[in-house]
């Protein structure tokens, strides 16, 4: 239990770096916003997973590159559509509809 938390913390604090990185520097890429999501994601997590290979909390195999290369994909997937959901939801509670149902 005590990996998994370590990983879930870990896929927050990629998709959050991502996000800044997205989002700064989104006017000086000729790619699709989306586009440059997944490529930013796929380098950040490859980073982390070299960053925690090199403090041996895990070894680097080619399936853990291969799971990492996965997982950027949610990572992408959260820093493309997390924020913007989390805002929605705040501006819907903030107005007092009913955000029950979702």
């Amino acid at each position: 239990m005590n990996d998994l938390s370590i990983m879930l913390g870990v896929l927050m604090i990629v998709a959050f770096v991502v996000n800044i990185i997205v989002q700064l520097t989104k006017g000086f890429i000729p790619l699709p916003t989306k586009l440059w999501c997944i490529l930013v994601s796929v380098a950040i997590t490859l980073a982390a997973l070299l960053v925690m290979s090199a403090n041996k909390y895990i070894r680097l195999e080619f399936t853990s590159v291969v799971l990492s290369v996965a997982g950027s994909f949610v990572v992408a997937y959260v820093a493309m559509y997390g924020f913007d959901t989390l805002k929605d939801l705040w501006q819907r509670f903030k107005r007092g509809e009913d955000i029950s149902n979702e």
